[in-house]
Parts: structure tokens; C-alpha cells; sequence
């Protein structure tokens, strides 16, 4: 960063970014921040995942991280530190993680507005529509706040229709993994090196359609339902290929699953190498998530592999929003094994041009789901600008977007 855009963002102000801990994946959108943001972005957190199984970012510039220690009470989270900073004058402006259940936040959020910092909230808001206490004392928290970021305009269409805020008070911000090393890593790549990693996974079946599915094994994300449409796909006679990349509780399962179904799947540990990730994705002719899809989404999705996932918007993350109806993916319908099975069939006998169907997969990517964007977005909410939704396409059509 040059000396002119560091006295750029000293002459409009501290930004403090208060969260548990910063994730990792986080690491791109906060130097994103760091080093192009037009404030002085100050990050507050603690070095403890609390047992999340989370790796965390350890990339802050010294004089940008500052350690504020925390603890669980059951559900409840507490960071003391929090009131210190949303009290101390250095600040123009507060983030803050968006979570009812953590008490000093609602604190360091009130005495944040008494001392006339401008207030937001970055959260994933609604994914569906609440009623009763969870409603009002969500709603309760937002509305000290002077701005919201979510992830996602289901989200936002939530809080207009249904819960009461304005649409210039919710800012689509959306998420981001690290687009610039995924766009080099991809530029690396060859045909041949796709060809060799199908070749290595599935000897003398390389020519057989690849599904792959990256993400940790739990039951929640429903991958017993991929092994069981695969095992149907199968049984009408196209032959499949999966790839299950991961680690967790539920892969013994799994395994003795497609084994009883005579599957060929291959399940490998969880791949942190960028390149090699990037190549088993690259490889295969689409992602399959039955449960909610989350960043698995954007990651493919970037690599140019279209997406499927399931169309229960009320238990679906907003990362979901990424794929486009049958252009970067599809949606099948949730719990429907056959309508699973019959969705991937489409997908894996496609009958656009692989280049076209690449390219737009990696067209959302590239528009609104990059650290450029969210930064951009983030950098006018702090501004106080009205919020920009960027001409974003619906997901699902507007009669299925909007709840």
C-alpha cells in the first residue's frame, strides 16, 4: 500500500471489525480491507477457535489484529474487550458479527451508537422466515444498528417483506474465497493435467463423467443421497465416476455405503493444496451437494464445475445464490432421490459446449462472489451510500427466490 492511500483512509477514519475469531478462508476479504479499503480497517478477535475445528487467519498486519479474548457460556458468547473498543474515540465506525446471543456485542452495539459511531451488522440475516422470540430479539439487535451486510438477497427479501426493515438499510455484501490465487492456480492448468488427475483417480474409467463432492462428511450434508442417485444413475445404464474429497464423522458410513452399492468412489482425505484441489475439481463434469451447499459452491464454481444443490431455500445457506438455474447448475427437489439422480444425468450428458458451460460458471465468481466486490460493497456501507445489488440475477426465477 502507498503512502497516499494510507493517508486516504486515515483521513476518513478507523473502521473496528469485531468478531469471535477470523476464519481462514476470511483472510483474502480482510487484507482485501487491509490494503485497498478506503478507511483504516482494525480487526478484533481472539487466537482461539474454541474447539470449532476452524482453521484461523494469522495473516494481519501487526498493527491491524488486536487479540480480544473470549468465552462460551453455553450459547452465549462473551468478549469484555468489546466494550472497550465500541467506547474508545479512535473509532468512527463498528462491525459487528451479527449474533443475538452474544451479550457484549448488543453492549458494545449501544454504546457504540451513544458515542455516535456509525453501527453495521455483518451476518448471514434470515434464511427463512422467523416468527416468535427468534424473531424479535433478532430484529431487536439489528435495529441498533445503522446498516446490514448479509450474504445474500434471499436474505435481504426476507428483511424487506417480512420483518419490516427498509431496502436502503440491508446491504448485499455477498462471500468470497481467494479469487486471485484460484485464478492463477486455474491459469496453470492444462487439458492435459485434467486428463492425467481423471486417468490417476479412475484407471481405465477416464472416460467415464466424473461427480465430485469436497467438503467435511457430516450427516447434515446428505451425501448418502449422491452415492444412492449415482447407484441409480447406474441401475438405467450411464456409468458414473465419484469423487469424495474429506474428512468427518460420517465417511465410514459413506465408504461401506458405496461399497455395498458397488460404486466406484474414490474418497480421499481433506486436500488443502490449492493446485491439487483445484485439478480434482477441474476434473469432474459437476459438484453434487444434496444438503446445503455453502462455499462448496463458490470453490467450484470458480474452477468453472457447475453446482448442484437442493431447492429447500428455508435450509439452504446463501452461497446458493451463486448458481444460476441451468446455466451454472441446477437445483433438484429436496429429499427426491430420483429427481437427484435425474438432475445429475443432465448435467453429466450436457449439451452445451464444455467452454460455454465454464465460463459461466465462473461468470458469477468473477462479477459479485470475489474479495474486490465485497470490499467495494463493504467500503459504501461504511460510507452510508444506498446499498447496490449490481443487477444480481435470481437465483431460482422470482417466484422461487422470493419467500
Amino acid at each position: 500500500m502507498d503512502d497516499q492511500k494510507r493517508q486516504a483512509q486515515l483521513k476518513n477514519g478507523r473502521v473496528a471489525v469485531l468478531y469471535h475469531y477470523f476464519a481462514h478462508y476470511r483472510e483474502p476479504i480482510n487484507l482485501e480491507l487491509i490494503e485497498e479499503g478506503d478507511f483504516r480497517y482494525e480487526f478484533f478477535g481472539d487466537t482461539d477457535n474454541h474447539n470449532s475445528g476452524i482453521k484461523l487467519t494469522t495473516a494481519f498486519p501487526d498493527d491491524r489484529f488486536h487479540k480480544v479474548k473470549g468465552r462460551f457460556v453455553g450459547p452465549f458468547f462473551l468478549q469484555p474487550g468489546a466494550i472497550r473498543m465500541a467506547l474508545s474515540p479512535k473509532y468512527k465506525a463498528l462491525i459487528l458479527l451479527g449474533n443475538p446471543k452474544w451479550p457484549t456485542t448488543w453492549i458494545a452495539a449501544i454504546l457504540g451508537r451513544l458515542t455516535g459511531k456509525r453501527v453495521l451488522f455483518w451476518a448471514h440475516g434470515w434464511l427463512k422466515v422467523e416468527r416468535g422470540n427468534q424473531r424479535r430479539i433478532r430484529n431487536a439487535l439489528y435495529k441498533l444498528g445503522n446498516a446490514l451486510l448479509v450474504y445474500g438477497h434471499r436474505a435481504k427479501t426476507i428483511g424487506v417483506n417480512h420483518m419490516g426493515f427498509k431496502p436502503s438499510f440491508i446491504h448485499v455484501i455477498y462471500n468470497s474465497l481467494d479469487t486471485k490465487s484460484q485464478d492463477t492456480v486455474r491459469a496453470t492448468i492444462s487439458n492435459e493435467d485434467v486428463s492425467s488427475k481423471r486417468a490417476e483417480l479412475f484407471p481405465g474409467r477416464e472416460d467415464i463423467p466424473v461427480i465430485i463432492n469436497v467438503t467435511r462428511l457430516n450427516k447434515h450434508k446428505r451425501l448418502d443421497m449422491l452415492l444412492e442417485a449415482a447407484s441409480k444413475i447406474e441401475a438405467n445404464g450411464t456409468k458414473v465416476n465419484i469423487l469424495i474429497v474429506g474428512d468427518g464423522e460420517h465417511k465410514p458410513e459413506l465408504e461401506a455405503l458405496a461399497q455395498r452399492l458397488n460404486l466406484h468412489c474414490v474418497f480421499t482425505s481433506a486436500v488443502y493444496d490449492e493446485r491439487e484441489l483445484a485439478r480434482m475439481i477441474m476434473s469432474a463434469h459437476v459438484t453434487v451437494m444434496p444438503g446445503p451447499v455453502g462455499l462448496t459452491a463458490m470453490h467450484s464454481l470458480a474452477y468453472g464445475t457447475p453446482v448442484i444443490t437442493n431447492d429447500d431455500l428455508d435450509a439452504q445457506m446463501p452461497e446458493y445464490e451463486a448458481i444460476v438455474k441451468g446455466i451454472s447448475g441446477d437445483f433438484y427437489k429436496a429429499g427426491d432421490t430420483d429427481d437427484l439422480a435425474h438432475t445429475i444425468e443432465r448435467w453429466i450428458k450436457p449439451t452445451t459446449d464444455i467452454d460455454e458451460r465454464t465460463n459461466a460458471a465462473r461468470s458469477m465468481i468473477e462479477k459479485y462472489y470475489n474479495p474486490i466486490t465485497e470490499r467495494e460493497l463493504i467500503d459504501a456501507a461504511v460510507h452510508g451510500n444506498e446499498p447496490d445489488d449490481l443487477g444480481f440475477p435470481t437465483a431460482l426465477g422470482s417466484t422461487r427466490s422470493d419467500p
